[in-house]
């Protein structure tokens, strides 16, 4: 990536952060802290209003409504029969001796206490992970520095994407919060880099979701569908199977 890209999406995260915790924004208020001319912050809010980021008013935006985000303890509570329908299908999808990522998420948690391999290579940015396959004979696992999100039990920052970022993986299991046809989703921008990171690591992209996040545009899009691979799911949904077969990824249900 250029340069010129790195500055432009650093600015559109913090544009986006700021509509997050303002509500709204007004052009004319962006183009001295930014520094660049309108005509470029118009293009910033279009590209953040197709990743669902906000929505475009005159003169400038609004944010749009998210989901509250709850407590990790209410999420691992939550959808736990899916949760292990779907941790069932990903841990299959492990070969032997292969190096694999493991993002922060409940159902990635429940899968990692489901991973039956003798010889494995996990990273990951959980400690609830970490500590899930820390016995198992013969996963050798890796636990990535950086500040600790208690409210996602997840590990993020600077120094997490720079080290995640000198692995090369298998396989990563990236959590998400929504999927549509525009792609996949999350709420929390910190945990993003690290997940995007992650996506860029891996050779192959498999995002585990339940049902109830099918159609859901999430506060920050991390990639098109066109980066993923596979899917899986507790029970198939109609628009979620013809999205992916529209795009070439693989639907796993039980």
């Amino acid at each position: 990536m250029s340069n010129h890209q790195d500055f432009a999406e650093q600015r559109r995260h913090k544009i986006a952060e700021l509509v997050r915790r303002e509500g709204s924004v007004r052009l004319a208020d962006l183009a001295e802290p930014f520094g660049v001319s309108e005509p470029t912050l118009r293009k910033d809010l279009s590209a953040l209003e197709r990743d669902g980021v906000l929505r475009r008013t005159h003169g400038g935006a609004i944010a749009v409504e998210s989901r509250p985000v709850s407590t990790l303890a209410a999420r691992k509570a939550h959808n736990i029969e899916a949760k292990r329908a779907i941790a069932r299908i990903c841990a299959d999808l492990v070969e032997e001796g292969q190096s694999v990522y493991l993002d922060s998420g409940t159902t990635i948690e429940v899968m990692a206490g489901l991973l039956r391999r003798s010889t494995l290579n996990v990273l990951t940015n959980s400690p609830g992970v970490a500590m899930a396959v820390a016995e198992k004979p013969g996963v050798r696992h890796t636990l990535l520095g950086g500040e600790y999100n208690p409210v996602g039990g997840s590990v993020t920052g600077a120094l997490t994407v720079e080290t995640l970022e000198r692995f090369h993986v298998d396989t990563a299991f990236i959590g998400v919060s929504g999927i549509s046809p525009q792609g996949i989703f999350t709420v929390d921008v910190a945990e993003s880099h690290v997940k995007r990171a992650a996506i860029g690591s891996a050779r192959r992209v498999v995002v585990p979701l339940d049902t109830s996040k099918v159609g859901y545009r999430d506060y920050y899009q991390l990639t098109d569908l066109a980066h993923v691979d596979d899917v899986v799911s507790e029970r198939r949904d109609a628009d979620l199977a013809r999205w992916c077969e529209e795009h070439g990824v693989r639907l796993h249900t039980p």
